[in-house]
């Protein structure tokens, strides 16, 4: 149950939105670099899971009622470990947030900084005297 809710959250929520944020980067998104970045913090998130398997005996004869919900609470440190794992540890979405700002850096050096997509459009085919298109509309 760990590894199924591990896996709806890394494929459902996390993965579209590395997606979302590198296309918006023009950047491509490669399942290699992003596991290869991660993939400590996806085998961490089982070795968590393993610990409370080992100590679920205590855990049952502390509260044997806790047996009927075992499953589910699996897939909550599955889903959830992983959630709060990759948003506080993954490389990848640093190196994303990274590229983010030296491009607004870049982009607030050349356009002399704006506060709204439409105002961003407009200095940037001022400035770049190219028509500068946002899959955002203003």
């Amino acid at each position: 149950m760990s590894v199924l809710g591990q896996a709806a959250h890394l494929f459902l929520v996390k993965v579209p939105g590395l997606k979302k944020t590198a296309r918006a980067l023009n950047k491509q998104f490669t399942w290699k670099e992003w596991f290869a970045s991660d993939w400590n913090i996806i085998v961490g998130t089982q070795v968590i899971t393993a610990l409370c398997i080992l100590g679920l005996d205590e855990i049952v004869t502390w509260k044997p009622e806790v047996l009927s919900y075992v499953k589910w609470f699996f897939a909550g440190i599955g889903a959830f470990g992983s959630t709060i794992a990759m948003a506080k540890m993954s490389q990848f979405e640093k190196q994303l947030t990274a590229l983010t700002d030296v491009k607004a850096s870049v982009s607030d050096a050349v356009t002399g900084g704006t506060t709204t997509v439409k105002e961003t459009i407009e200095k940037g085919t001022e400035v770049t005297g190219t028509t500068i298109e946002s899959t955002i509309k203003p």
